[in-house]
């Protein structure tokens, strides 16, 4: 029995992507916020009161075969009052376009604002990041955006 390609790709995309979801949710117990930002651009991250989160962002204005997906690892600064700060690494692929298709080395750094001194479950989020693309050029993304954080009761 042959293979298709797409096929390999497909399923080791469901992996990836099944094994990031169970690593958020191992390290994440109490937070998991869901954001969305301009250019229809969808994230999923972890807990950012930790100093190290995680985010997940799909690049969604795009064909299935260039689908861009992106991991982000955090650190967080000290949550203020009204504000937080966070600068971190990732990596941006598509996976349905190949094996390996690295599109980018991303430093992301993000700007949470809370705009409801007691209700910090929303947020709307301000972030710059320099994407080192693989033809060996440099641009820089900015996106705005709205994030939710399902909380536990406390």
């Amino acid at each position: 029995m042959i293979l298709n390609k797409n096929v390999i790709q497909r399923n080791y995309f469901k992996y990836i992507v099944f094994l990031t979801l169970f690593s958020i949710s191992n390290n994440t117990s109490a937070q998991l916020a869901v954001t969305g930002y301009s250019s229809y651009v969808f994230g999923i991250n972890t807990e950012k009161t930790k100093k190290i989160s995680f985010e997940m962002k799909i690049f969604a204005n795009n064909y299935i075969d260039n689908l861009p997906i992106e991991l982000n690892a955090f650190y967080n600064f000290k949550t203020k009052e009204y504000h937080r700060f966070s600068i971190g690494i990732g990596l941006n692929v598509s996976p349905f376009r190949g094996f390996d298709e690295v599109n980018a080395i991303v430093v992301p750094a993000s700007l949470e604002i809370f705009p409801i001194k007691d209700f910090k479950r929303i947020a709307v989020v301000l972030e710059l990041t320099p994407e080192f693309r693989v033809e060996d050029d440099v641009t820089i993304r900015s996106l705005l955006g709205i994030r939710y954080t399902f909380d536990q009761k406390r």
